[in-house]
């Protein structure tokens, strides 16, 4: 894919900017990177904002079924941790500081480091999705009720950009085992760098409250859930409480 590169030293949201070229009809490969985001969402439309250092980032790809789309988040979750892993001293690697939660976190130490949102939609007959990142590189951002993290807590961290275009290069290298491979490795993966099988954990969606112990993905990626009934929920959406 031909990756290309835009850079702005301050955007309102990276993810808007993307999404309005794609509805334009932008090829695929486009990645927008603001070192400034004053006002970004997150997942169910919580806000967010990028402090100078920290990363946001959103690119733009597109698909043909539904089977690409489910395997998306999942990807680019892998990408992400491999990515940042690799800005990692050697004996830090080893600790296994992050960790996956589902369906789109990167957690150091229990806290939220990095997020993804996914959005689709329709230019034409062309399905595309535009991805958005953040990372909280050298600071963490003061949001009442939620812990999170950065990553010069570990480590010295990459500027922005160099650690965008790690993402991107790891996200290519999983693409292409995807394709070889199928999404039974990629789902594989994800669970080994993710809260172990057995976590006890609730899912909280709109209107309901469930809880019970992670069961793994099934083939399309939705979280199982073991209720204390011993019965398997697929959870198709919802915030993962650990």
């Amino acid at each position: 894919m031909n990756w290309r590169f835009e850079i702005y030293e301050a955007l309102a949201s990276t993810s808007d900017l993307c999404r309005s070229r794609a509805e334009a009809g932008e090829p695929d490969g486009l990645v927008i990177l603001a070192k400034e985001q004053y006002a970004a969402r997150g997942s169910r439309g919580r806000g967010w904002t990028t402090g100078k250092g920290n990363l946001s980032f959103s690119f733009l790809m597109h698909f043909v079924d539904d089977e690409w789309l489910q395997a998306l988040p999942f990807l680019i979750s892998v990408a992400l941790y491999e990515a940042l892993q690799g800005f990692l001293p050697g004996p830090q690697k080893a600790e296994k500081c992050f960790q996956l939660k589902w369906p789109n976190d990167l957690l150091l130490d229990g806290r939220k480091l990095a997020g993804i949102l996914v959005e689709t939609g329709y230019s034409g007959p062309k399905r595309w999705a535009v991805v958005g990142i953040g990372v909280n590189l050298q600071e963490a951002p003061v949001i009442e009720g939620r812990e999170l993290a950065c990553f010069a807590e570990k480590a010295p961290p990459p500027t922005s950009e160099i650690c965008a275009h790690a993402i991107i290069e790891s996200l290519q290298r999983w693409l292409q085992v995807w394709q070889k491979e199928g999404v039974r490795v990629v789902h594989q993966t994800w669970l080994s760098y993710a809260h172990p099988v057995g976590t006890r954990l609730a899912v909280k969606g709109r209107d309901t409250y469930m809880t019970g112990m992670f069961g793994g993905l099934d083939e399309q990626g939705r979280l199982l859930l073991t209720l204390e009934s011993g019965e398997v929920v697929p959870v198709v959406t919802g915030d993962v409480l650990l």
